[in-house]
């Protein structure tokens, strides 16, 4: 189920198509040059961002630590594998449903 993201900090390849429109053309360039100038740290923090606003909802709802860190590192480590983040996350909660017993348990403690 490995499936890289063009957006994937360590996986970001593309090339610009000259045979596109200039309007394409420029949002590439701009695209380019911001990533070509922002850290590579910076680059994960914002690639993660989508795990870090759903922690912080299921905070809000109540859910155990245990399961969030649980949850939300194997996110992480699938993210690191070349996930996108709402990959990793659906990944998890399939895992939470079915064959992981650990993450069963966690998620019915209080």
């Amino acid at each position: 189920m490995y499936n890289p993201s063009n957006q994937n900090p360590y996986l970001q390849h593309q090339q610009v198509n000259p045979y596109s429109n200039q309007y394409a053309n420029d949002i590439a360039w701009l695209h380019h040059y911001y990533r070509e100038t922002q850290s590579l740290p910076d680059q994960w923090v914002e690639y993660i961002q989508p795990l870090v606003t759903r922690a912080l909802s299921e905070v809000e709802e109540g859910i155990n630590l245990t399961h969030l860190f649980q949850e939300f590192i194997l996110s992480g480590v699938l993210v690191g594998q070349g996930f996108t983040p709402e990959q990793a996350i659906e990944q998890v909660e399939t895992w939470e449903k079915g064959e992981s017993k650990l993450l069963q348990a966690s998620k019915a403690m209080k």
